[in-house]
């Protein structure tokens, strides 16, 4: 197992329906992460991008299913550039992802502040991981 997925936990689907709470990731809005400087100014990633937080990309955090029934529900886009998020999508769904969606390209450290490379989230199924 790569280094950076040594904190994976693997379930399958039955067990995870059953648990309680689900392994969650971070994420941080762009202005929060730069501290309301964002290079593009008044652009729609200013509005839409997220970035995962490194560290509970590395260690999921248990999230209680409860806290999560009746928060609307929206989906988020990963991957290494808005390129690979893209790529195959009908223009229907690039709308979609522009007017309801979140992009998330890269890992941000909290602690130092820097961007990082996007991990591949333990969280994610394996279908569901960023292309590389």
């Amino acid at each position: 197992m790569e280094e950076s997925n040594k904190h994976s936990v693997s379930l399958d689907d039955d067990v995870q329906d059953e648990s309680l709470t689900v392994p969650g990731t971070l994420l941080i809005p762009s202005r929060t992460a730069m501290r309301g400087f964002f290079p593009l100014n008044g652009t729609y990633f200013q509005v839409n991008e997220v970035f995962a937080d490194d560290e509970s990309s590395q260690r999921p955090i248990d999230v209680p299913r409860i806290w999560l029934w009746n928060l609307p529900r929206r989906t988020l886009y990963c991957g290494s550039g808005i390129t690979s998020i893209f790529r195959g999508l009908t223009w229907r769904e690039i709308h979609r992802c522009c007017c309801e969606g979140f992009v998330c390209t890269r890992g941000f450290n909290r602690k130092t502040r820097a961007p990082k490379k996007i991990a591949q989230s333990p969280t994610c199924k394996d279908d569901q991981a960023p292309r590389r």
